[in-house]
């Protein structure tokens, strides 16, 4: 017995403790353990440096040289070496689409790590929600399957009295079965949204956490009217202003491309002679290759949007009755959840040792109406958050 007592207080002493987490918490450690967030992160900066010296295309390179000549008619070897610095002053037309270029780099990997916090946020709301949902269906079948095990169990009983076959037996066996089967999937699947969340957090795998549930609110009245929504879209959409740069770019890539005679001037400091350097190209055989090149690509980028721009018109035109639908079910199931709660109440008023499997039957009917009710009530609030994220809004608003 004292052996017992020390196993339990060692147990106790070096149990592992349970990380208990919000949506918010999660959010929080996914901005400083993401990786996609940290190289990003690392992007930007780069990208803010090349801006930086897009911007001072003037600063000078030191050149050091040096020839070892030998003179035939002399018969004696000469050494020459320089040193010499030159400045790029600028260079028409080009200097512009250099500069213009790089803020453009920098611009839209921005648009991107802001657009990466969108989607964070859109999966955290989405992996709470699934959680939640196989942990209430991981009950429901451990009602289920404790339902069909008693069944079994009784029928193995009547078969020993002669009361029962082999063929009733087999049939409920392959219930019970059916349905401890089904709950190790809903195990499962409850289990992995946890590792999936844990990787999103950058929470070693062999913690052990535990997820709060989402905030509830009204989801089935509008959040902001659908027109406005699209509007928003239309204009802060992340793609959309991520393909307005890109096409940009291509312009200002055409224009550089154009440009044949781009006059280049440079300061030239050298032991041997010093001044200004001026020098242009006269002549590009390969300059219309490089127009059209361009030009196509712009074409594409540009058909992009167009697509872009109407599966957004399309998936905001739709919301409306993929938004009734969703309040239909979600009605549905408050009703469905009132019975189930009346009927539960009714089979433990008149529960009696052979109507057990009725009572049991409520219970786990009960269970499965409140998951049904959690399912509607998410997938409100999983459209609303898709629909604030693509009009370029924090899908967080939506549990606010």
């Amino acid at each position: 017995m004292i052996f017992l007592a020390i196993l339990l207080f060692f147990g106790m002493s070096f149990s592992q403790e349970i990380i208990t987490l919000d949506y918010k918490k999660v959010y929080e450690l996914a901005l400083k353990n993401n990786k996609e967030l940290q190289r990003l992160r690392h992007q930007i900066i780069a990208l803010e440096i090349d801006y930086q010296l897009a911007q001072k295309y003037y600063l000078p390179i030191v050149y050091a040289g040096a020839s070892l000549l030998y003179d035939l008619d002399k018969k004696d070897t000469k050494l020459d070496a320089n040193l010499t610095v030159v400045s790029t002053l600028y260079e028409f037309q080009r200097t512009k689409s250099r500069i213009e270029l790089s803020k453009i780099r920098r611009d839209t990997a921005q648009l991107m790590l802001r657009q990466l916090h969108i989607d964070l946020q859109l999966r955290i709301i989405r992996l709470f929600a699934e959680a939640q949902l196989y942990r209430k269906l991981t009950e429901v079948k451990r009602e289920e399957m404790a339902i069909a095990y008693v069944r079994f169990d009784r029928a193995r009983e009547r078969k020993e009295l002669g009361l029962a076959t082999d063929h009733e037996v087999l049939r409920l066996e392959s219930v019970y079965r059916e349905k401890r089967s089904e709950l190790f999937y809903a195990q499962h699947m409850y289990n992995h949204t946890l590792l999936q969340i844990k990787e999103l957090a950058g929470i070693p795998y062999e913690a052990i956490i535990q997820v709060e549930d989402l905030p509830t609110r009204e989801v089935d009245r509008l959040i902001k009217p659908f027109p406005e929504l699209l509007k928003e879209a239309l204009e802060e959409n992340t793609s959309l202003r991520i393909k307005d740069l890109e096409v940009k770019s291509y312009e200002e890539d055409i224009k550089s491309a154009k440009q044949v005679i781009s006059p280049r001037l440079n300061l030239r400091i050298s032991t041997d002679k010093s001044g200004l350097e001026l020098s242009t190209p006269i002549y590009d055989a390969s300059r219309q290759y490089k127009v059209d090149y361009l030009a196509s690509l712009k074409r594409s980028a540009q058909s992009e949007r167009e697509g872009i721009e109407a599966s957004l018109r399309l998936m905001f035109f739709s919301a409306p009755y993929e938004w009734e639908y969703l309040r239909a079910k979600l009605t549905e199931a408050i009703a469905k959840d009132r019975f189930a709660e009346e009927n539960l109440t009714l089979r433990r008023s008149e529960y009696e040792l052979e109507l057990a499997f009725d009572l049991g039957y409520a219970m786990a009917e009960k269970s499965e109406a409140e998951r049904q009710l959690m399912e509607a009530r998410y997938k409100l609030i999983l459209l609303w958050a898709k629909l604030l994220s693509l009009a370029g809004r924090e899908p967080f608003e939506v549990l606010e």
